[in-house]
C-alpha cells in the first residue's frame, strides 16, 4: 500500500515568486509602520555590529548589507533589539533544519518545500507569505497584521503550536523569540557557500486571530472563540452553583451546625470558654434564623444563653436576639449568594472557635470543620465509592503495571530505549507463546537424577564427558523461541 507524500498535495505553480531583496525588506516593514526593524552584522574577526534603522534606512545600505553576513529581524524595536523594545509584533515564523532529520536529509530544498506546502494545505493552514532558503534550512514566514506587545503571550502560543505542526521538518524549537534574526536574501551563508533566497509564498498579510486559529486547529487545540466559550460556560456553573453541601437544603446544612455547636458545648463541659461566648451565641442564633419556625427565636437564645454562655452580658445577649429576629424576617433561599440572611461555612466557623480536625473527628462533627478535613473526608468517600465499583489503589495499580518493575523490554530481547523507540513507531513483534521445555534426562549427564541413579562418574567417564556450551547467543536464543 502506498502512504500519502505531502508533496502530492503541494500547490503547483509554473511561476515561482522571484522577490528581490529591497522588495522583501519593504514587504516585510512597509513605509509609516511603529518601530524600526534590527539589522545584526556578523564579523569573522571584530564582534558583531547590531542596529534599528527605519525600513527606507535599510533599504538605502542594503548594496552594503549584501557583501556581508547579514540579519534582519521580522519584528520591530524601538532602542535595542530585545523583549523589552519591542513595540510591534509584525510576522509568525518558523525555522527548519530539516538537514538535522535522518527522513529529510538526503531530500533536495525543492522537495522539502512542497512537503511542507503540502503538509500546511492538508492541516487548512494559510500558505506563508514567504518561504526562505537560507542556504543550510528552510524557513516559513507568514506577515501579520502589526500588533502591540500587550500580545505577546498569544503570539507566543501561536508561535509554539506551529512549532508542533512542522515538528516532522524540524523545526527549530529555539525559534520562539520576538527579537529573532533572518537572514537577508542576497547575502550568502557563510557555512554552506549558498546564497539565501526567497523561493515562494503569496506575499499577503493576514490577520493574526484567523491565522493562529488555523494552526490551533490543525494541531488539535481550542480555537479562542471555543476557549471563550468554555471560559462562559465555567462563569455561568460558578455564578449559578451553590454554596453549600450538594443535596442539602440551607434548613437542613445549619441544622447539622447546631447540632455541632451543641457537641462543641459538652466538649468543653457544657460553657463555653471565655473569648468565644459572644461567637458561640451569634453562630447559634443564626443556625435558628434558618429553621422553619422562628416564630419563638427570642426564647431559644435566652436559654441558650442561659445555660452555655451564663457570663455574657445581657446586653450583649439583647444585640445577637435583636439581629437575629431581623435576619430571620428577610428571605431565606438555598443560594448562599441570593440569601438575605447570614450563610456561614463550616470551615468558617470553625476557625472562628479554633474548631481542630482532630476535634472535629473526635466529635463527630458533620459541617463545622477545617477545610483540609473536609477534603480529607471527601477523598475518603470518593476512595471508598472506587473500591466498591472495583477499582485498585494507585499503590496497587502501579505494582501491576509499572514498566519500570516489569520490565517489558525483557520479553522482546531489547534494551530499555529501544524497546521505547520501537514501541513509539509501532515496530514492536507480537509475542508468542513459546512451548514448553522438557527437562534432562535423568540418565544422560551430570544431571542430580543421574547421580542418584547411577552413581558419581569415574575418572574415564569425566574425561569423555564434554563440557556443556551454550549453543549461539541469548538474542538468537529469544529469537528462536519467539
Amino acid at each position: 500500500m502506498k502512504h500519502t507524500d505531502p508533496r502530492d498535495f503541494a500547490p503547483h505553480s509554473d511561476d515561482t515568486h522571484t522577490v528581490s531583496p529591497e522588495e522583501y525588506v519593504q514587504l516585510l516593514h512597509p513605509q509609516g509602520v511603529i518601530g524600526n526593524p534590527a539589522v545584526l552584522i556578523k564579523n569573522s574577526e571584530k564582534p558583531s555590529q547590531q542596529f534599528t534603522r527605519s525600513p527606507d534606512g535599510i533599504v538605502a545600505c542594503l548594496h552594503a548589507l549584501l557583501d556581508r553576513t547579514s540579519f534582519i529581524s521580522l519584528n520591530r524595536f524601538k532602542g535595542t533589539r530585545c523583549n523589552s523594545g519591542l513595540v510591534s509584533l509584525n510576522s509568525l515564523y518558523v525555522d527548519l533544519d530539516y538537514h538535522n532529520d535522518p527522513g529529510w536529509r538526503a531530500e533536495g530544498e525543492e522537495d522539502v518545500q512542497a512537503a511542507v506546502a503540502g503538509h500546511l494545505l492538508m492541516r487548512g493552514v494559510s500558505e506563508p507569505s514567504f518561504y526562505l532558503r537560507t542556504g543550510r534550512g528552510l524557513a516559513a514566514i507568514w506577515l501579520i497584521h502589526s500588533m502591540p506587545p500587550a500580545a505577546l503571550s498569544r503570539w507566543q502560543a501561536a508561535i509554539r503550536a506551529l512549532m508542533d505542526l512542522l515538528a516532522p521538518f524540524g523545526s527549530d524549537r529555539s525559534c520562539n523569540d520576538p527579537a529573532r534574526v533572518f537572514r537577508i536574501p542576497g547575502t550568502r551563508n557563510e557555512k554552506s557557500g549558498r546564497v539565501v533566497q526567497v523561493s515562494g509564498g503569496n506575499c499577503q498579510r493576514q490577520d493574526f486571530d484567523v491565522l493562529a486559529d488555523q494552526i490551533f486547529a490543525a494541531v488539535g487545540r481550542p480555537t479562542r472563540s471555543e476557549l471563550a466559550e468554555r471560559r462562559k460556560q465555567r462563569q455561568e456553573r460558578a455564578s449559578g452553583a451553590p454554596t453549600m453541601p450538594r443535596g442539602l437544603t440551607q434548613a437542613e446544612r445549619f441544622e447539622q451546625i447546631r447540632k455541632d455547636l451543641e457537641a462543641y458545648r459538652i466538649h468543653h463541659g457544657g460553657v463555653i470558654p471565655v473569648g468565644y461566648r459572644n461567637t458561640w451565641l451569634h453562630f447559634y442564633a443564626t443556625c435558628l434564623t434558618h429553621q422553619s419556625d422562628t416564630q419563638a427565636i427570642e426564647g431559644h437564645i435566652q436559654r441558650a444563653a442561659d445555660t452555655a454562655t451564663p457570663g455574657l452580658c445581657q446586653v450583649e445577649t439583647n444585640a445577637i436576639i435583636k439581629q437575629a429576629l431581623a435576619k430571620s424576617k428577610l428571605q431565606a433561599c438555598d443560594n448562599a449568594s441570593e440569601s438575605e440572611r447570614y450563610c456561614y461555612r463550616g470551615s468558617t466557623v470553625a476557625e472562628r472557635l479554633d474548631v481542630s480536625a482532630d476535634m472535629a473527628r473526635q466529635l463527630s462533627m458533620r459541617q463545622v470543620m477545617p477545610a483540609e478535613e473536609r477534603h480529607r473526608r471527601k477523598a475518603e468517600r470518593e476512595r471508598a465509592r472506587r473500591a466498591v465499583q472495583g477499582s485498585t489503589s494507585r499503590d496497587q495499580y502501579l505494582l501491576e503495571n509499572s514498566a519500570s518493575r516489569n520490565k517489558p523490554w525483557r520479553n522482546y530481547g531489547l534494551g530499555r530505549s529501544q524497546y521505547y523507540a520501537r514501541k513509539k513507531a509501532g515496530t514492536l513483534p507480537e509475542l508468542s507463546v513459546a512451548p514448553d521445555r522438557t527437562g534432562p534426562c535423568p540418565l544422560q549427564g551430570n544431571h542430580s537424577g543421574h547421580r542418584e541413579l547411577c552413581g558419581p562418574p569415574t575418572e574415564a567417564q569425566q574425561s569423555e564427558t564434554p563440557v556443556n556450551r551454550p549453543i549461539g547467543n541469548t538474542s538468537n536464543t529469544l529469537a528462536t523461541d519467539r
